[in-house]
C-alpha cells in the first residue's frame, strides 16, 4: 500500500505506509484540483478531499468549488481565504 498525499507545506507526496502514518497528525492537507489523500492498495482506491485541514466530502468538495468557479474575480480578490484569491480555473 501507498499513500499519495498533497500539503499546503511541500505539495505532492509519495510516501509508504510507515512514513505516512509519521506525519500524519502534522500535516496541513490541501488540494483544491482533486482529493488531497489518496490511499492506494491493490486494486483499491480510497481518496479524501481536504482543503487547508478540513475535510470534505466530495460532494460538499465539489459545491464549494464551483461556488468559488463562479465567484466574480473582484470577489475572489479580497476573499480572506488564500487559496480562493490564488485559485485559478
Amino acid at each position: 500500500m501507498y499513500v499519495t498525499i498533497y500539503t499546503a507545506e511541500e505539495g505532492r507526496q509519495e510516501l509508504d505506509r510507515s512514513s505516512y502514518f509519521k506525519i500524519w497528525k502534522t500535516a496541513i492537507f490541501h488540494r483544491v484540483d482533486g482529493p488531497a489523500l489518496q490511499f492506494w492498495k491493490t486494486g483499491m482506491k480510497n481518496s479524501w478531499y481536504f482543503i487547508e485541514g478540513k475535510e470534505f466530502g466530495e460532494y460538499d468538495y465539489n459545491k464549494l468549488i464551483k461556488e468559488v468557479k463562479d465567484m466574480p474575480l473582484v470577489l475572489r480578490l479580497v476573499d480572506p481565504r488564500k487559496w480562493v484569491r490564488e485559485y485559478d480555473k
